[in-house]
């Protein structure tokens, strides 16, 4: 490419003061392309965090790999001398630890409120196993007789103290064919409360040593099942078909992607819609640009049948303004990815601004015409997205594959124009002026 392609090509991006309009084009397109990356970056990168967030609470807490008795999941009866197994589990290679568990359904009840709640019943007498001690915001840190841990979101949806008794409602003992189960209640004190940052689990599950679950349900000196916690949380399937190769057949293992399946398809799903309908975004700028450069071949009909006849070849001509809409894609491109990129990363302080700034201006409107209380607005409620922040997560490939599909596709939209630019006949685009 020669410089003189090269610079009337830049040349073309800006117009005269009588073609202003051809101008106002340009800047559009530029805005769409700029726009179509702005949003394709933070929305992706907003998703991403989502995804990843919920995906670190549910593996911090949960177990990565649960094993349980084939035998025992049929009969109810749970893992039966689990001490050994626990003991040849934690003997398996890149396994962190190895804890005897009891997970189920129960009624919660507190004063004249009943909700469906979950139990863990984990570690034993003493100290709380260390996965789960980080969490606890308040209270002991010590399993004792008859003391709980609940979470913080449940404590202030039901305002509950620490210290307080609270009931629970299970099925007690084991499944028979004749009486099935008959209900079992259980007064426990609140020991203290927890803070994961995952809704779900800060406001529906509850969290008691093994031997007061094995007490609560009547099971005996049982397991539920046994949780792993694994060294690359990546390679879970890997482990999870090297455990079962140790233990035998007599027992399954289920990874927390397997339990979270639906969750996460859901999420995996969602991006990959938004991404598609945000790539659209992009597509309409490619339209913008073929639509600004035919009217930009139209208006410099005479400027090219000048160039033709001094000499200049029509692969010149079609270089000159294929340049055009590569400019605009770069220009559009580069400001997407830098202000996508500041906003992504600022995107919590941003967001809570936004809110004050609303909650601010609704409060004075509503105090100067005397329209009554006014509920303060969330833009990020937690019941909702499950977590308390607003994450983001910022792939530096995506963000670049963004950039050169933007500018790919303007390339692309400004080959039909340059294509028609360059066919003109010299002596038919200068005759008349």
């Amino acid at each position: 490419m020669r410089f003189f392609e090269f610079f009337i090509g830049f040349r073309y991006l800006k117009a005269k003061k009588s073609q202003g309009f051809i101008s106002f084009n340009t800047l559009l397109s530029i805005i769409t392309v700029f726009l179509g990356v702005f949003i394709l970056i933070v929305v992706i990168s907003v998703m991403n965090g989502f995804q990843a967030q919920i995906k670190d609470k549910i593996l911090d807490v949960d177990s990565h790999i649960t094993v349980s008795d084939l035998n025992g999941e049929t009969s109810g009866t749970g893992i039966i001398g689990y001490n050994e197994v626990v003991q040849k589990l934690k003997r398996v290679e890149d396994v962190i630890s190895a804890q005897p568990l009891i997970q189920g359904q129960a009624l919660f009840r507190y004063k004249t409120h009943i909700t469906p709640v979950m139990i863990r019943g984990i570690g034993f007498t003493g100290p709380v196993p260390a996965d789960l001690s980080k969490f606890i915001t308040q209270g002991e840190k010590d399993f004792s007789h008859d003391g709980v841990f609940i979470g913080h979101e449940m404590a202030l949806n039901e305002n509950i103290s620490i210290g307080q008794k609270i009931e629970l409602i299970v099925p007690k003992g084991k499944l028979t064919a004749t009486t099935g189960v008959t209900p079992g209640l259980g007064v426990f004190r609140v020991a203290g409360l927890f803070k994961t940052g995952y809704y779900d689990f800060d406001t529906k599950l509850i969290i008691m040593s093994l031997p007061q679950a094995q007490r609560l349900y009547e099971l005996g000196d049982v397991a539920g099942a046994i949780g792993l916690k694994i060294k690359d949380v990546w390679k879970m399937e890997q482990m999870s078909s090297r455990v079962q190769s140790v233990l035998g057949f007599r027992f399954i293992t289920m990874t927390a992607m397997d339990k979270n399946q639906n969750l996460f398809y859901a999420l995996k799903l969602e991006k990959l819609i938004m991404t598609i309908i945000l790539f659209l975004v992009i597509v309409s700028a490619g339209f913008t640009i073929m639509g600004t450069l035919v009217m930009v071949v139209m208006e410099k009909r005479k400027a090219i049948g000048i160039l033709k006849s001094m000499g200049a070849k029509p692969s010149s001509i079609m270089i000159i303004f294929v340049l055009e809409g590569f400019l605009i894609g770069v220009i559009g491109a580069i400001l997407g990815v830098l202000f996508g990129m500041a906003a992504s990363l600022n995107l919590e302080a941003i967001i809570r601004w936004v809110e004050k700034t609303i909650n601010d201006v609704m409060m004075i409107i509503y105090g100067t015409f005397n329209l009554g209380v006014f509920y303060k607005i969330n833009l990020v409620p937690t019941n909702v997205y499950y977590i308390d922040t607003i994450p983001t997560l910022v792939y530096p490939e995506f963000v670049v594959l963004i950039a050169i599909f933007a500018v790919f596709l303007s390339t692309v939209a400004a080959i039909f124009p340059s294509w028609s630019a360059s066919r003109m006949k010299p002596v038919e685009t200068i005759r008349y002026e």
